[in-house]
């Protein structure tokens, strides 16, 4: 029996903004939530998923043929922790539906133990031939795939219900009709309330939003200058790297980076230029540390002094002004 495919991470989902992960009352806790989006892993998982896979799943998958599980960790031994009924093709995601949930697994989900989701698929499926979606798992500690993507949280629990049963509403007798409810005594202030109200959750869901917009920014700008850092290699020592990151962080986590119209060509009018981006190039055309201290150290042997070299007065009227010795081990 072959191996499912493992997608896991939060690499998969969009922000919890736009999916939210729903667990909704009925015979039972049902979970639905976007399983996968198209997105190529051909350097992590050697496959590229694409919208004609997602369609594909979306057709083949069949219960009768196999019916898809839900485990913790890719655990797939055990009991099974819910059973997906139906998946379906919602915002370029496919999205899953499961039902028969374990108590327990849905307590994990509430308290935020388990937030992450992780997709199991195989690429030929031996009734269908093609792609099919095998199962899901939950993750929690487990770090995802591909960093980036902020994980899929319970992000709205006032839509999260419970399983009680509401108590039944009394019934009126069909000869005596029902009293009409009184009308409220000022039916603008009440209306006013109601949409102050109102206005004020959307203000907070915007504010929800924006944070959310920012910390993914900044992750994604913390892990480019990293990076780009590293690609630099012994043209940048510990120091200039410790400089420099805070500043580049800064200029990148913005929703619009920082640009400056610089002429870099002569020959052609100034042009928008990332700031960011032009500080690592300068970075970048540094000489490499080996380059720097090719010259005589403070250690060499002060009589062997080149001819030309400049005379002990100049040398320390540069030392006074420049501190060649203090920052770079020449005298």
């Amino acid at each position: 029996m072959r191996t499912p495919t493992i997608i896991a991470g939060a690499v998969l989902w969009t922000p919890a903004a736009d999916h939210v992960t729903d667990l909704t009352a009925g015979e039972g806790p049902v979970l639905s939530f976007p399983a996968l989006i198209s997105i190529d892993l051909t350097e992590t998982h050697g496959i590229n998923i694409t919208p004609d896979h997602l369609a594909e799943m979306a057709a083949a998958y069949n219960p009768a043929i196999e019916m898809a599980s839900l485990n913790l960790d890719h655990n797939w031994g055990g009991p099974s922790l819910g059973w997906c009924d139906r998946i379906w093709l919602q915002d370029n995601a496919l999205w899953v539906r499961y039902t028969d949930l374990d108590p327990a697994t849905v307590d994990l989900i509430r308290t935020k133990r388990y937030t992450r989701r992780s997709a199991e698929i195989a690429l030929s499926h031996p009734i269908t031939g093609g792609w099919y979606f095998t199962g899901c798992a939950l993750l929690g500690n487990a770090r995802p795939a591909v960093a980036g993507l902020p994980p899929v949280t319970l992000c709205r629990p006032q839509y999260v219900l419970t399983t009680q049963k509401e108590p039944p509403v009394p019934t009126v007798p069909a000869t005596d009709p029902p009293p009409a409810p009184p009308p409220p005594e000022n039916p603008v202030a009440a209306l006013a309330a109601i949409g102050e109200t109102e206005l004020a959750t959307l203000k907070a869901q915007v504010v929800e939003g924006a944070q959310a917009v920012a910390a993914l920014l900044r992750q994604n700008a913390e892990l480019d200058v990293d990076r780009r850092l590293a690609l630099l290699g012994a043209r940048l020592t510990p120091a200039m790297a410790k400089l420099a990151r805070p500043l580049l962080v800064e200029l990148l986590a913005d929703r619009t980076p920082a640009t400056v119209k610089l002429q870099l060509d002569p020959s052609k009018p100034a042009a928008d230029t990332s700031i960011a981006d032009h500080i690592l190039q300068i970075l970048a055309a540094a000489p490499a540390v080996e380059a720097l201290t090719t010259g005589r150290l403070a250690d060499a042997d002060p009589a062997a002094r080149v001819a030309g070299a400049l005379t002990t007065e100049r040398e320390a009227e540069l030392e006074q002004k420049y501190r060649f010795t203090a920052s770079w081990g020449f005298r």
